[in-house]
């Protein structure tokens, strides 16, 4: 006897979730809506020449530095390299 009570507590547990998982997810899909819509209002009303401006500073660093060749992708991969080669191994690997 006990055995179907537990069944049916756990039954309604389980649809005491499955209600709040549902409420959860409609609370989420109202609020990304909204979110959306904050969103796109936003957009609407931005100044483009502010966030220009705003960016000018971080244009100029770029021109300010001596002009690079490479990326430094090759330099940082033969660092690793020397890194991996320098590291003992593991007596696993």
């Amino acid at each position: 006897m006990s055995d179907v009570i537990g069944i049916r507590r756990l039954r309604l547990m389980a649809g005491d979730l499955n209600g709040e998982l549902r409420g959860f997810v409609e609370r989420w899909r109202i609020a990304g809506a909204r979110l959306a819509a904050l969103r796109r209002e936003e957009l609407r009303n931005v100044e483009v020449a502010d966030h220009i401006e705003s960016l000018d500073g971080a244009f100029a660093a770029t021109l300010a530095g001596p002009v690079r060749t490479t990326s430094g992708l090759v330099q940082q991969q033969a660092l690793f390299a020397r890194l991996r080669d320098a590291r003992p191994l593991s007596p696993g690997g």
